[in-house]
């Protein structure tokens, strides 16, 4: 079966009649990859992706109208190497043609991906982070709240004393909403207010602590292990998980057996499981065997006491 034909409509501005001609056939070409284009002069109006050229300073402003819109753009700008979204003045007609078909590809899979209906009670944030669009990065806005995903780094940026155990709160608000963002717009607009960086795996642990229904369960029995120490917020773990995440380190566990030796509630630890599930952290191991308790070995206790200097705890006393 065919791939259907999608339906773009692009627009140009300030292009000399050498590159107005050859953004012409490079679109033509593109209907080989099932792309039909509709090509029109920029008049402010909608349109899937805005091509500009000609005074840098009047580039500018057309730029920051198709960014107020939403509108994706290529530059053909003098001077200019070749990147995502620019292209250098004298560009042949196979250059522009595979940079619309990458520009055009990542509107339509961020159409599709917006079509699909949300999986029920996932908060926006959460969807922004597991999205498949080849968009990397989202702004989230709840009123003066802001937060940027980063699917690339896995991570969120958030502004100057704003913390997770502040946003996870909010998480499920039908308030929310969502905006994809270029590389430049972030860089231009937003880097310098919002710049905090946390990891999605701090977020996890945040969630699991403040709103873990909002997390899958694990199914109960499984084994699991973690693949390395997870990058943590002292603000948002207790002491008392500690313990615990240090044995997950340490050895593969059931969250029964890891409750008792533990000393807390399953629940709590079914949540610690779910956060590392999430993050990416846990290493299932179904038929792993429980090696028998025994008394910690100098080792452990080196280990111990280093994450209680890393977050200033002192574990003889939260033993005791």
């Amino acid at each position: 079966m065919n791939t259907p034909i999608r339906h773009f409509r692009v627009a140009h501005a300030g292009l000399d009649l050498l590159h107005g001609t050859r953004l012409k056939l490079a679109c033509s070409l593109l209907l080989a990859e099932r792309m039909d284009i509709r090509l029109q002069p920029w008049n402010g109006e909608q349109a899937d992706l805005l091509v500009i050229g000609g005074d840098p300073s009047a580039m500018a402003v057309l730029q920051q109208q198709a960014r107020t819109q939403g509108v994706a753009t290529l530059r053909i700008v003098r001077g200019a190497t070749a990147a995502p979204g620019v292209l250098p003045h004298g560009a042949s007609v196979r250059d522009i043609n595979q940079e619309l078909a990458g520009l055009l590809g990542a509107v339509g899979e961020a159409a599709d991906a917006a079509e699909q209906p949300a999986p029920a009670g996932m908060p926006l944030l959460l969807r922004a982070m597991q999205s498949p669009a080849a968009a990397s990065l989202y702004l989230l806005q709840r009123g003066a709240t802001r937060v940027v995903v980063d699917t690339a780094t896995r991570s969120l940026a958030l502004p100057t004393g704003a913390s997770l155990s502040e946003i996870v709160p909010l998480l499920d608000d039908l308030a929310w909403s969502s905006t994809p963002l270029d590389a430049d717009t972030f860089q231009h607009q937003y880097v310098y207010l919002l710049p905090r960086r946390h990891s999605f795996e701090a977020l996890y642990f945040c969630i699991a602590r403040h709103r873990p229904q909002l997390l899958p369960a694990v199914a109960a029995g499984t084994s699991m292990q973690l693949l390395h120490w997870p990058d943590l917020d002292h603000r948002d773990v207790p002491a008392s998980w500690l313990l615990p995440i240090a044995r997950l380190h340490a050895a593969s566990w059931t969250s029964t057996a890891l409750a008792a030796a533990s000393g807390l509630p399953h629940d709590t630890v079914q949540f610690l499981f779910s956060a590392a599930a999430s993050s990416g952290l846990a290493k299932h191991q179904e038929n792993a065997v429980l090696p028998s308790p025994r008394p910690a070995g100098l080792r452990d206790s080196r280990f111990l006491t280093w994450v209680a200097r890393r977050f200033g705890l002192d574990l003889q006393a939260g033993r005791a």
